[in-house]
């Protein structure tokens, strides 16, 4: 096993898991980020119009991502996270009808056998139909596989699958739905707990995680920016370009990027990405919520597919809003308080205190087509590795798959 120094380029959910993972191994560590702050779309910040502290966006994180549990143990922050029982309401919008799904406590999935607690209008069978999404092809879509059955489809497995690949499922790769549901919904309620953050995203993932590195004698530079990799003719990396410096690699040293794909792919030659995109838009309210209200409520028949409550912030997340992204953010804000104002038993016509926030990349698009190109992690440069949830991580474009592909490069690393 190499002792040399491994520098991670970029400060994000995969960079910082790799780093984290290096630094626990003893590794000597060097993490270069061209932002401000660490974290990525994984960030808290204070908002001014709001007067009080936000996350960038919504992220749906279960007690079955077993990479965010390794992860929050690591950096010691298991205290910052609060994890509730698998107990969903659902609400539609547009007919007044609202539900909840209750998947218990078990290891199995005997919820599915109580009227009650699924889905109201579906039966046992639309469930064991929705198996036919585990054996899906690598071109089927989430509508091929799933928009048989009923009811379940419309009132579960559609928003499910929006809020978890942030794209439509009649374009949606039915091959990065099924791992998550392997790992969660397969394995009962005790792997679809709700795991919420006390103090925001950067209060539970980032400021731990820094301060972990820093307890390690991490090297972290936040405003640095890579802009070039130096190479040998056999195919080495033996230098860094950052901003106007440059750091040369010794024999031993390694490399992980943690980079964008568009970033990612000017760096590295011939390296093949994801080139296509989809945007999030999340919807911040300062209101009064009501008492006793569920943290997450899921969202049918509107614009918005979630809502988030914490704190006197209602967050609502809308997935896949390629139409939704190019409306102005007074327009937004308006049409998505009238949406859930009744829920929070607030006058609709009366808008409170908003933020808006879109992002126009937020993932990639998780189709079929942008699966096939993404890269795995290991590449021809024998001492550099890749990393991201835009990699080939089997998983789709989440925290989950973000924390497990820093930790399968880290874990590369190590090894050679």
């Amino acid at each position: 096993m190499s002792a040399g120094r491994v520098y991670v380029l970029g400060a994000g959910m995969a960079g910082l898991a790799a780093a984290t993972r290096l630094a626990e191994a003893g590794r000597a560590v060097t993490v270069l980020e061209a932002a401000p702050h660490a974290g990525g779309r994984c960030r808290t910040f204070f908002d001014t119009t709001l007067n009080t502290e936000i996350d960038n966006g919504n992220h749906l994180v279960l007690s079955g991502n077993t990479d965010v549990m390794r992860y929050l143990g690591r950096i010691k922050a298991m205290n910052r996270i609060d994890i509730r029982d698998a107990v969903y309401p659902f609400v539609d919008v547009s007919r007044g009808l609202s539900w909840r799904v209750d998947l218990g406590r078990s290891r199995l999935p005997w919820w599915i056998l109580s009227k009650s607690r699924r889905v109201p209008g579906t039966h046992v069978m639309d469930y064991i139909r929705s198996r036919a999404l585990l054996q899906a092809t690598p071109d089927a879509t989430v509508a091929d596989v799933l928009s048989g059955t009923g009811l379940l489809y419309e009132r579960f497995w559609k928003p499910f699958a929006i809020a978890v690949l942030n794209t439509a499922p009649e374009e949606a790769a039915a091959s990065l739905l099924a791992p998550v549901i392997r790992e969660t919904l397969a394995h009962g309620g005790m792997a679809c707990r709700s795991v919420l953050c006390k103090q925001g995203l950067g209060g539970a993932f980032v400021a731990p995680a820094l301060e972990y590195l820093a307890s390690k004698g991490a090297d972290v530079r936040l405003g640095a920016r890579v802009r070039g990799l130096n190479r040998t003719d056999n195919g080495r990396v033996i230098g860094l370009e950052i901003d106007a410096a440059q750091v040369g690699l010794d024999d031993d040293d390694q490399v992980i990027s943690a980079l964008p794909p568009n970033v990612a792919a000017r760096l590295v030659e011939d390296l093949v990405v994801p080139n296509d995109f989809r945007p999030i838009v999340n919807a911040h309210f300062r209101c009064q919520v009501p008492p006793n209200m569920a943290p997450i409520t899921g969202l049918l028949g509107g614009m918005a597919e979630w809502l988030f409550v914490r704190d006197g912030i209602a967050s609502v997340t809308v997935s896949a809003a390629a139409e939704s992204s190019i409306l102005s953010a007074d327009d937004l804000a308006n049409r998505i308080w009238a949406e859930i104002a009744p829920l929070l038993r607030a006058p609709a016509d009366i808008l409170p205190p908003a933020r808006i926030i879109k992002e126009k990349r937020a993932t990639i698009a998780q189709t079929p087509d942008m699966v096939r190109r993404r890269p795995p992690m290991q590449t021809g440069i024998r001492n550099l590795w890749l990393c991201g949830d835009w990699t080939e991580t089997g998983l789709p474009a989440t925290i989950e798959g973000a924390l497990r592909s820093g930790h399968k490069a880290a874990d590369a690393a190590l090894k050679t």
